[in-house]
């Protein structure tokens, strides 16, 4: 099809449509695959992709302490060190009982979504819960999970459908779990039936053939892999299993554990949620991948294996360091890297040689697109942790605290938006400046004043809209006529270079990253 969006007018229909009367309409078979993203990264599921396991309160006292605790950074570490491991999808639990998950899960998804690129599995039996957390998820979701109740399929097929996620169908149903391979491949037939019937797609449909442990069935393991390799060859859609239940109450787990998800892949299993931190269970997954030709002239391999000794698994909060938290932008670990640090170095040396060279670091790969403005927003505020800690030991020191000059910043008259300010306030303070914000709707004669009172010399004015230029054209010819010598750099979506070297502006900024850029080169 061809036609117009916003904009277009009855001339270029009629245009379009006179070149193209006559001409043979162009039939193209449009290619449907199983996929997954996050607002920056697609998993298109062509190969075994590995679905971390880790942010789950079940059995995890620790983690079922961060989560009554509130303690989030606890959980978005747990999702670092498993995308660091090689995880593609994560799976997100926050059930726990006594808390309001539906208030939690999206609290959790936004944050995460800050810190990883990786997609998201929205595990939760809560409609409500997977609602709230799918309206805020960035991208498409899986939504585990579904079964073959009625009641359940007609409370959470609609939400998938709305959200256009995926969904995961386990093969039970009020009855319990199946005992063999034919009784949950017919429940399976029986959730992808009800899926088509709400609009989703086959390929948007994940079997769960379950996982029962070994030690206590023994012979339901071999059903399990029935029904895999009967819902993938027959079925013709993506299966998942929860492998790691496999090897409940045995000695030597992994060993069990990595060779049921062998013989399970095999049969065709494409998404198994495992613990990526276990290098027996992703040394298997990277071995098959192999062996199966999904990792051409095995490139993979041979870079997971090429440097001896294997890397080490992410190190915990307390131990890592303090330039690695503010990347990753975990706030409690840059806290308490920079804490461990204080007890060894002066804090301007912290300052100086480890906070704002991380934070140049993060500028350098947000302009270079290796990063977005959530994880800048993130890091920046891992930094200012850092930086609360550095102010508190020369607070008790008696020693003066990291301020290296003082900055206005406003938006200006007539303008009400100061969501791109505010960021840049983030990004200059825990660069240690002083930052002076006057707020939005900004008079000039308040700006000029305030310069002149507080001595400033560096001056930030944003603007979002075309019609608040002028405002911000006559706040600078205020400010230079008061003869206060100072220079200023102005951003927002509405300006360019040239407009802002013809309304007068010394400096202008496309985005917080040269406003410090801008802040180094005045204040130092």
């Amino acid at each position: 099809y061809l036609g117009g969006c916003c904009g277009t007018t009855p001339d270029f229909i009629r245009t379009l449509h006179r070149h193209l009367a006559g001409q043979p309409a162009q039939y193209r078979t449009v290619p449907r695959q199983s996929a997954v993203c996050s607002a920056t990264r697609c998993v298109t599921i062509d190969t075994v992709r590995v679905i971390g396991e880790r942010i789950n309160p079940t059995g995890k006292k620790r983690f079922q302490q961060a989560l009554r605790d509130d303690d989030l950074d606890y959980i978005l570490q747990q999702a670092v060190q498993q995308a660091d491991a090689g995880a593609d999808i994560l799976d997100v639990n926050v059930g726990l009982p006594g808390l309001d998950e539906a208030q939690l899960l999206p609290r959790v998804v936004k944050r995460l979504q800050a810190v990883v690129d990786l997609p998201l599995q929205l595990d939760s039996v809560d409609p409500r819960a997977l609602e709230n957390a799918l309206r805020v998820y960035n991208g498409k979701a899986i939504v585990n999970s579904v079964n073959g109740e009625d009641k359940v399929l007609d409370a959470i097929l609609p939400l998938v459908k709305r959200y256009g996620a995926a969904v995961i169908g386990l093969t039970l149903d009020e009855n319990g779990i199946p005992p063999t391979a034919e009784e949950r491949v017919a429940i399976a037939k029986k959730i992808i039936r009800a899926a088509e019937t709400y609009g989703i797609p086959r390929e948007d449909v994940f079997i769960d053939c379950l996982t029962l442990t070994v030690s206590a069935e023994q012979d339901k393991a071999v059903q399990t892999l029935r029904a895999v390799e009967t819902v993938t060859r027959q079925l013709g859609v993506q299966t998942t299993l929860g492998v790691s239940n496999i090897s409940f109450g045995l000695p030597n787990r992994e060993l069990i554990t990595a060779s049921f998800l062998t013989l399970a892949m095999r049969c065709g299993l494409r998404l198994p949620i495992v613990n990526p931190n276990s290098a027996a269970i992703m040394d298997a997954i990277a071995a098959y991948r192999v062996l199966a030709n999904d990792d051409p002239n095995a490139q993979a391999y041979i870079a997971r294996f090429a440097a001896a000794p294997a890397a080490p698994a992410a190190a915990p909060a307390a131990e890592m360091e303090v330039e690695q938290a503010i990347a990753k932008g975990l706030g409690a670990a840059a806290r308490q890297a920079t804490q461990a640090l204080l007890a060894k170095k002066e804090p301007m040396d912290i300052v100086n040689h480890k906070l704002i060279p991380a934070l140049d670091r993060v500028g350098d790969d947000f302009e270079a697109g290796k990063i977005f403005l959530p994880q800048l927003i993130q890091s920046a505020a891992a930094a200012q942790e850092a930086f609360e800690a550095i102010r508190v030991a020369l607070a008790k020191a008696g020693g003066q605290a990291v301020n290296k000059g003082k900055i206005i910043l406003a938006t200006v008259q007539g303008d009400i938006h100061d969501i791109g300010k505010n960021i840049v306030k983030v990004i200059l303070e825990n660069y240690g400046y002083q930052i002076l914000d006057l707020g939005r709707d900004v008079p000039p004669e308040k700006v000029v004043q305030t310069a002149i009172d507080e001595q400033v010399s560096l001056i930030g004015l944003s603007a979002l809209m075309t019609t608040t230029l002028p405002s911000m054209e006559r706040t600078i010819r205020a400010l230079r006529e008061s003869g206060h010598p100072c220079q200023v750099f102005v951003g927002g979506a509405v300006l360019t270079p040239e407009y802002a070297k013809e309304i007068g502006a010394d400096f202008y900024a496309k985005d917080a990253k040269q406003s410090a850029d801008i802040a180094k080169r005045i204040l130092g």
